[in-house]
């Protein structure tokens, strides 16, 4: 008898665990955003929004964020910093490497299906992603004079 009660509760919350797990872990920009200059292809990001610092990002290949010119995988970001503001977003902040001057600190703010930066206030749609096994691919076109 007692080994059946035991199995009743483990049947009782393995669903509300399965529950808890079925949304994708990471929140991922769609598009590069041009964190580093106009003649850059731009940057993906991508954010683990249970993990404080849970920032990635790579550079897009030619068919954007869904592969990436850079690598072997993509990035873990300097400086990454994830909260949650008091309104229910994600406020991410991280550091990328320049080859000149210092580094440029980027701060997101991620709501709504968007991630959008603050300082410029561009933006990206998001998506959700399992993993970050972005596959590697050639670079994006040149911009075009």
């Amino acid at each position: 008898m007692v080994m059946r009660s035991g199995a009743v509760l483990l049947l009782l919350f393995v669903p509300l665990a399965a529950c808890r797990s079925s949304q994708p872990r990471y929140i991922v920009s769609t598009t590069p955003m041009l964190f580093v200059g106009p003649r850059h292809p731009g940057l993906c990001v991508a954010v683990d929004p249970t993990d404080a610092k849970g920032v990635w990002w790579w550079e897009p290949g030619r068919s954007g964020c869904s592969s990436r010119s850079t690598g072997p995988n993509p990035f873990p970001a300097w400086a990454a910093r994830v909260a949650r503001s008091a309104a229910g977003a994600l406020e991410v902040s991280f550091e990328i490497g320049l080859m000149t001057g210092g580094p440029r600190v980027v701060t997101l703010e991620v709501a709504g299906g968007e991630m959008r930066e603050i300082a410029t206030g561009l933006n990206a749609r998001t998506e959700r992603r399992a993993t970050l096994d972005v596959p590697e691919g050639p670079p994006p076109n040149p911009p075009r004079k």
